[in-house]
C-alpha cells in the first residue's frame, strides 16, 4: 500500500478579504476532490489573505498510480487562472 502525500503552497493574487479567499479555495477543493478522488484540506496560511496551503492525500497500491495522481492535481493547479502553485512537497509513505 503506497500513500501519497501533497502540499501545494498557493497564491491568490485577487483576493481582497479572507472570504474571497475561502470562495476560491472551496471551488478548488471540491473540484479536486470530486475529480482524483483524494482527500484534501486546507493546511496552512488560514490566516492570510492571499496565500493557501492544501494538502492532498491519495492511497493505491501502485506507486505510480499514487504519484500520477498527484502530478495531475499540481498540473491542474499550476494552470488554474485565479491561483498561482508557489511551492510543491510530495511524499510516498
Amino acid at each position: 500500500m503506497i500513500i501519497g502525500l501533497l502540499r501545494a503552497d498557493l497564491l491568490i493574487p485577487n483576493c481582497n478579504s479572507l472570504k474571497d479567499k475561502r470562495s476560491v479555495i472551496k471551488k478548488h477543493l471540491h473540484y479536486l476532490r470530486k475529480t482524483y478522488n483524494v482527500a484534501v484540506a486546507e493546511t496552512g496560511n488560514n490566516d492570510l489573505w492571499r496565500r493557501a496551503e492544501l494538502s492532498f492525500v491519495t492511497i493505491n497500491s501502485l506507486k505510480d498510480s499514487v504519484e500520477r495522481t498527484l502530478r495531475q492535481i499540481l498540473h491542474e493547479l499550476d494552470n488554474a487562472e485565479d491561483v498561482q502553485l508557489i511551492g510543491e512537497k510530495m511524499e510516498l509513505l
